[in-house]
Order: structure tokens, then C-alpha cells, then sequence
């Protein structure tokens, strides 16, 4: 899976769960930001003051953004992507209204629609789900596995409006050290 491929599913995850027709419409307008130079093989710090986080990224991501039609208005999904030979590795933030948030009702079930969603958008099966927290935000952590045998790891989070979707996926079934890095990966991401 590439990373703008983890980056529709991650778009898809709450529209296919909530109106399949939208996510449908979405798919047309996705623009691609030209990607950032990459640099050398060695992790390093990256930080979003838009997005407010930090987290450490095998390379210099590539920047995406699209468009989400949400049910009488729009909204921005911002997306950052990179690998390291083995995985991949996603993270995107979107607002969202609070009185969409607020029809699905509470914050545990706004999250289980984002992970409801995201399995059904690469057809994959939860292994394990854990809700957690994050300096203080619901959370939730799914450990998946595709219909090829590819296991991965998502959080996803819910600060106060905006949803963060943090997303690792080997590139194959033998590579190698990716869940050490995806342990990295995560543990490395902070709000700001």
C-alpha cells in the first residue's frame, strides 16, 4: 500500500462509514501537493504547527491535502507521508463541525465509526483494539490484518474537533524491523 494510498483509505475512513456516496465524490477531486524533497535514511523530528503535533519520520514526509464534502459544507484533510524500505508511515488531521462529531454521538463512538470505517475501506479485520488516551484525548489503537496477510497498526484520536489518523503499514510480510520503527513512530507523536 503506498502512501497516498493510505492516505484515500484515510480520507474514506469516516465517510464510507457514515455515506458511502460522499466518499465516492471525494475520490474525483483528490489533489496531491507536490512532494517535499526527501532527504537521508535516518529518522529525524518533524513538526506541524498547522496540524500541531510532532513526531519522528524515517524521511522528509510528502505533504497531501483533499477536500471532504461533509453533509452542507467542506472541510480539509491535511495528510503526511513517508517510508523507510520496510513500511510505511501516515499521519492525517482533519476538523471536523462538532455537530457532525456530536450526530455520531459520543467520543468512543465517533471513533469506532473512524475504525469501522477505516477496516472496511482496505477490507482488513481487527485483531485488537484498545481505546487509550493521549495527553488527555479519547483514542483508540487497532492492530489489523489485510486480506493479504500484512498486519499493521492504527491510532486514531479525537482533539476536541479535529481527528488525527496515525497509520504504519509494512510493505511486506517479511519486513523485517518495521515494528520496532512503527513502535518508534508512534510513541514519537505529541500534540503541541
Amino acid at each position: 500500500m503506498t502512501p497516498k494510498r493510505l492516505l484515500l483509505t484515510s480520507l474514506f475512513t469516516l465517510l464510507v462509514s457514515l455515506t458511502p456516496s460522499l466518499a465516492q465524490q471525494a475520490l474525483g477531486s483528490f489533489a496531491y501537493l507536490e512532494p517535499v524533497a526527501q532527504g537521508s535514511d535516518s529518522w529525524r523530528p518533524f513538526q506541524s504547527r498547522e496540524g500541531r503535533f510532532e513526531v519522528l519520520f524515517p524521511q522528509q514526509p510528502e505533504r497531501m491535502q483533499q477536500r471532504v464534502e461533509l453533509p452542507g459544507e467542506s472541510t480539509t484533510q491535511y495528510a503526511f507521508a513517508s517510508e523507510d524500505g520496510s513500511a510505511e508511515y501516515l499521519i492525517s488531521y482533519t476538523d471536523y463541525p462538532q455537530e457532525f462529531i456530536s450526530r455520531i454521538g459520543e467520543p468512543s463512538d465517533f471513533l469506532q465509526a473512524v475504525k469501522e470505517g477505516f477496516l472496511g475501506g482496505i477490507q482488513a479485520r481487527d485483531v485488537v483494539s484498545q481505546s487509550r488516551r493521549l495527553q488527555g484525548y479519547p483514542g483508540l489503537r487497532v492492530e489489523y490484518v489485510t486480506p493479504n496477510g500484512l498486519s499493521g497498526y492504527a491510532h486514531f484520536y479525537l482533539v476536541n474537533e479535529r481527528l488525527y489518523q496515525i497509520i504504519v503499514t509494512p510493505q511486506s510480510r517479511n519486513a523485517g524491523n518495521w515494528s520496532d520503527n512503527a513502535q518508534r513512530f508512534f510513541s514519537s507523536f505529541s500534540l503541541r
